[in-house]
């Protein structure tokens, strides 16, 4: 059954500057907190991305998001670096009358598998007027390895286990552009050809600093969830307008780029 709930991602190059190390945006935060403090109709957990602080720290210290056994200062400090982050946007929301929680992503998921109870935990604090806020972040597998866990992976095990009404990412572009050159946003994607064409000319948003896999690991991400029947909304976080159209109005009255999954032998996009 379909819950009614909003799960939004805030990416790194929305809350960050991702060309200038340690640099919040904090415009753009308080911007998207106003949003969310005015969306009092339906519950809200909010994930965000790394940006100019972890990614930053990340790759310094060299960490992936394949497991491994990295420096131990460098965890430490990638960890610290997005506590750091998350504080600065929990601030701006509390200021702008939004409740916010901090969930650290390491207490969803167990041997890289994801806690159904936390996770089902998130949307009963939702449902109170809190709104849950996790974030990628460097995370311990197992045997003294760790891992970069993002924030698009962790929306697509959100959405599998809550099966949201609303999910969306707000990026720093108008959605998924056929090219950077004209800039023409793709309106719908159904299927994976937006894959298969090679269609990321906005991939360029990923910079040496971003190792999670920029545009393209969002699409993707989005795929997975939209397969299992939620449509997923790709919009402008600089905008924050933009996010309020996507939750009240939903993927048929918005600006950005909605993907509509179907097999992997199917797909067009308009």
């Amino acid at each position: 059954m379909r819950r009614k709930l909003a799960l939004i991602k805030m990416g790194g190059s929305v809350v960050t500057f991702k060309d200038r190390p340690l640099s919040a945006n904090n415009a753009a935060i308080s911007g998207i907190a106003r949003v969310i403090s005015s969306l009092k109709e339906i519950p809200i957990i909010l994930v965000h991305g790394g940006g100019s602080f972890g990614h930053y720290w990340s790759v310094r210290y060299g960490m992936h998001t394949k497991p491994a056994r990295y420096d131990a200062h460098g965890i430490s400090i990638v960890h610290q670096s997005m506590i750091a982050l998350n504080q600065i946007i929990i601030g701006s929301m509390i200021k702008n009358g939004v409740n916010p929680y901090t969930v650290c992503a390491m207490s969803l998921i167990n041997h890289n598998i994801p806690l159904k109870v936390k996770i089902d935990q998130m949307y009963a604090m939702a449902r109170t007027g809190i709104v849950p806020v996790t974030f990628g972040d460097v995370i311990h597998i197992s045997d003294g390895k760790y891992s970069i866990l993002s924030g698009d992976v962790i929306m697509t095990f959100i959405s599998k286990i809550l099966n949201p009404s609303k999910v969306i990412f707000a990026v720093n572009t108008e959605g998924i552009y056929r090219n950077m050159e004209e800039k023409q946003t793709i309106h719908e994607v159904t299927g994976s050809k937006v894959i298969d064409a090679g269609l990321f000319g906005n991939a360029r948003e990923q910079t040496p600093t971003d190792i999670t896999g920029g545009m393209r690991r969002k699409v993707e991400e989005a795929l997975k969830i939209s397969s299992k029947g939620v449509e997923v909304m790709i919009v402008n976080g600089l905008k924050p307008e933009r996010v309020t159209q996507a939750v009240q109005f939903g993927p048929e009255n918005f600006e950005g780029t909605v993907i509509r999954a179907r097999s992997r032998r199917s797909g067009r996009m308009r």
